[in-house]
């Protein structure tokens, strides 16, 4: 549209139109998903818990052999820049760090350059009726690899069952695991409400362990509200009292429905609804916000 900011993009070492970004054919990122990314949010023209990511991101380098990648870029830097040019209020940076080009072949290429980008794009927060409507999600059998805590851009598995929900009618996919455990959601982690107390599975290497999902852990001690680090089942969820997702685009959003059943009366709990106003507040907070009205007087 004629007036407008264009999506920016830093692409190693340079800030530019994200159309007019190019990446290489043998980009290992493109070829091989060899490499790792971050999604940051932007509210109120801030970067929210950048310094968490980032170091996430570089736990992911770290794991993946790749520790040396961000030497020429200091993101610490480049991202509040992008953002400066960029012009977004309410939006998302996307991070991506590969291992560069090289003639195709699995093991490492003897010498390579990383791949580093980052770009900006706009994403108005969730809307209050949005969030007390909540969300339903449909279960999927985990076919993810073993290492679900570094965050791959190996996403085939997040796309088929996001796919799979989609067709099913429901807004995300839960991946249940060996034992019928529930793991996480397709982009998402799942935190559930047993006898008062908030259960969600350990951070161990089957799921992301999420900035969002750390902050309310941190959020809900502050309320004297307990979380369980503890493995659930599906059938133990489909019996809980609330649900809830988390991630950086979406903050909480309350879980009504899995499998195309209601779950606890089918709409969002007090608990649920505390914590989403907690967070909702930090957000506010670190972006210097007016703080937002409270869902759980809505």
């Amino acid at each position: 549209m004629s007036g407008q900011v264009p999506e920016m993009l830093y692409l190693d070492g340079e800030f530019m139109p994200l159309t007019e970004g190019r990446v290489g054919v043998e980009d290992r990122g493109f070829q091989l998903g060899d490499g790792v990314y971050e999604v940051v949010r932007i509210a109120g023209g801030k970067l929210i818990w950048l310094d968490d990511h980032l170091d996430r991101l570089r736990w992911s380098l770290g794991e993946i052999r790749m520790v040396g990648a961000l030497r020429d870029h200091v993101l610490g830097v480049v991202i509040p820049r992008l953002l400066q040019l960029s012009g977004v209020g309410e939006g998302t940076v996307y991070v991506q760090v590969t291992r560069g080009a090289a003639p195709r072949d699995f093991p490492f290429p003897p010498e390579t350059r990383a791949t580093v980008l980052a770009y900006t794009r706009p994403l108005e927060p969730s809307p209050v009726d949005a969030i007390l409507a909540g969300v339903t999600v449909h279960p999927v059998d985990d076919i993810r690899w073993a290492r679900c805590d570094i965050k791959s851009t190996n996403l085939l598995g997040a796309v088929l069952a996001k796919q799979t929900a989609r067709d099913a009618g429901a807004q995300e996919a839960l991946f249940v695991g060996a034992g019928r455990v529930v793991r996480e959601g397709g982009s998402s982690n799942v935190f559930a409400v047993f006898g008062g107390e908030v259960w969600t599975h350990p951070a161990d290497a089957r799921i992301l362990n999420g900035i969002t999902r750390r902050h309310i852990v941190e959020l809900a001690a502050g309320l004297g509200i307990a979380v369980v680090e503890r493995e659930f089942t599906l059938e133990e969820l489909e019996a809980a009292e609330e649900c809830f997702l988390t991630s950086t685009s979406r903050d909480v959003m309350p879980v009504v429905g899995v499998g195309g059943r209601p779950l606890a009366g089918g709409r969002p709990g007090p608990v649920t609804l505390a914590l989403t106003d907690a967070l909702r507040a930090e957000i506010a907070r670190l972006a210097g916000l007016p703080a937002p009205a409270l869902l759980r007087r809505a």
